[in-house]
This record gives C-alpha cells, structure tokens and sequence, in this order.
C-alpha cells in the first residue's frame, strides 16, 4: 500500500497527489505491549506523550522537542521500537501533514469498525450468498432511513443557537444538523477563550495575533477579511471546518455572514442536490472561484423553493422561471461532458 497510493493516486493520473499513511490508533495499543504496562500505566508516560502525538495544533519542531524531552525523562533513549516509530513519524504524527487535506478523515480506523459493527448485526458466519444478500440489503435500507431521518431533522428544524452573533444563524442554513454543532463549539469558543495580542490590517487583510487560553504557550497567527480567513492552526485545511481563533478574527472585523469560500459543499445540506453541473480542470484558482459560485447559486435556489412553500402559484412561477432560464442556456452553446469523476471531485471539494 505504501509503494500503490502515491503510485495510483498522483496528478500524472490526473488526480490529487495522495500519501499512504499509519493509524494513530493501532500504533498507540502497542505501546503498553511494547513498553511494559508498569511504564504505561502507573506513570503519566502515556499522559506526556499524547500530549505531543495527538495534537493537531503542533509545528514539527515543537512535536520533535517535546518527543525528546519525554523520551530523555523517562530514561529511553535505547529503546529499539520507540526508535523505529520515531524514525517513521512522518507516517503517523499529525505534526507532519497539517497541510494536508484530510477531508474529516483523520481517524479512519473508528470509521470502519463502526462500519464492521454495523454490518455485523445483520450477518452471520456460514450465511449463505442468498441469506447475506438479503441481509446485506436490510442493512443498507436501514442507513437509507437514517440518512433520510437526518436529512428531514436537519431541514425541518431549527436547532438552539447560543450565541448572538448572526453568523452562526447563517452557519444552521448551511450546514447539516451534525456539522452545524461542530461549527457552533468553535463559534462559541472564539467568543470566551480567545485574547487579542496583536492586531493590524494591511492591504484590506486584518493580521491577528490570539492566544487561546486552552492552549499555553502559543500563539495563532490568523489573516482575515470579509470573505475569507487563514490560520496557522490549519484546523480548516485538514478537517474543513473554521477554527475558533479564525472566528475570532471574523467577529473582530464584524463579520456577519460566513465566508462562502470556506463552505465545503459535502458539509453541506444541498450536498447531492450541488454535484452535477461542474467539471475538473487543472486551474484551481479558477475551479474555487467556479466552486464557490456554484454554491452560492444552489443555496440562492434553496431559498427560493423555501420561500414558495406550499403555495402552488409561487411554485409554478419558480419552475416557469427555471424553464425559462434552461432554454436560454440552451441558446448558449455546447456543455461540457461530465463524468463519474468530476462528480466526485465536486461532492469531496477536490
């Protein structure tokens, strides 16, 4: 697998540069395996050590002095397998790839257990082709009611908003009922555990720096304007959700309404229904350009179906309109193939 992705998945493919890469999760339960669980768990070893193997937040420097301090505390330095992760660490530390787009994938290996849970409900060893295909099916019209269910709790309702500022009203249109609660912790930590040191604006850009409380010792370089917003942090590059610090920024500049360049589409609630009319091209400026405008004209539509109801007039006037609007594209020349391929590259963001 480590030679196959890059090999498979690279821009001479006509794909985005892909890295094979370790769990987090697998390596971890080896430790007490391989250390001794004395060391592992009668002494905050484990607890040090975490502390610079999850964090997300940590440049590689900081990751390689913390690792030593640790390892030279506990008297390691000859230990074979430590050396071995360490001298791999570029596979399986966070530290080396937060610039990375990781897409929400950071801990797959919950992703599919859970997946293998699922699924082993409803089968059993020594089930034949037919009774597994049947259960298979079961279990998929299972995940199809959910979806469904989410789908209808998260366009019917309107969930508690805990904060006065406007954006996080726009963030419960946007995004789906489960990332709109993510989205809401980082809004609602921007407003009670950041502190401004620095702040200047150049060129119509607001440069900040914040010190979060949670984290000590550091600090957050974040560059924002009306309609878009940078982090050192790298939170949104990996996981594509904002970072408090870069809300922070925003409610500083007064920012009311949530920057559409930093909308992933498979975030949002519009997500099948905004996969369909864009193709891949090699220039990325232009294709942000084209992604952001194909999100702002699918949650423009959205809102006008909102807006009709139930009202069979209002509606009739909609589809008149969409009629109307197709057969002058129409008049506009040829459209371009689109394939499986750009189909996924638009639902994923890439």
């Amino acid at each position: 697998m480590k030679v196959a992705v890059p090999a498979s998945f690279s821009a001479k493919n006509g794909l985005i540069e892909s890295k094979h890469r370790l769990c987090m999760w697998h390596i971890m339960q080896k430790f007490p395996i391989k250390l001794g669980n004395r060391l592992c768990k009668e002494t905050d070893f484990m607890e040090k050590m975490k502390k610079y193997i999850w964090s997300s937040i940590l440049e590689i420097d900081e990751f390689e002095k913390g690792w030593e301090t640790v390892i030279k505390e506990f008297k390691l330095e000859g230990n074979k397998w430590l050396s071995d992760m360490y001298a791999i660490r570029s596979s399986w530390i966070p530290a080396y790839f937060r610039e990375k787009p990781m897409f929400g994938l950071m801990r797959t290996t919950s992703r599919s257990e859970s997946e293998n849970f699922f699924f082993g409900q409803f089968h059993k060893q020594g089930d034949t082709l037919c009774e597994f295909w049947i259960r298979f099916q079961t279990a998929m019209e299972r995940q199809r009611n959910e979806t469904a269910r989410l789908d209808h709790e998260s366009k019917s309702t309107i969930p508690t908003t805990l904060s006065t500022w406007y954006i996080e009203d726009d963030v419960e249109d946007l995004f789906t009922r489960a990332i709109f609660y993510k989205v809401q912790e980082e809004i609602i930590l921007s407003c009670l555990d950041m502190q401004i040191k620095r702040m200047e604006e150049i060129d119509g850009v607001t440069h900040l720096e914040i010190r979060d409380v949670k984290v000590k010792d550091k600090l957050f370089k974040v560059s924002v304007s009306r309609n878009h917003d940078v982090c050192s942090c790298q939170k949104f590059v990996m996981c594509g959700i904002v970072c408090r610090h870069a809300f922070c920024g925003l409610k500083q500049i007064g920012v009311t309404k949530f920057p559409r360049s930093l909308v992933l589409n498979r975030w949002m609630k519009i997500a099948e229904s905004g996969t369909l009319s864009i193709s891949v091209s090699n220039d990325y400026f232009k294709m942000e350009q084209v992604s952001l405008k194909l999100t702002n004209i699918w949650f423009d539509f959205r809102q006008a179906v909102n807006k009709a109801g139930v009202q069979v007039d209002r509606l009739d006037y909609v589809q008149k309109t969409i009629t109307q609007l197709n057969k002058d594209l129409d008049d506009g020349g040829d459209v371009v193939e689109f394939t499986k391929k750009d189909h996924m590259a638009t639902m994923i963001g890439q």
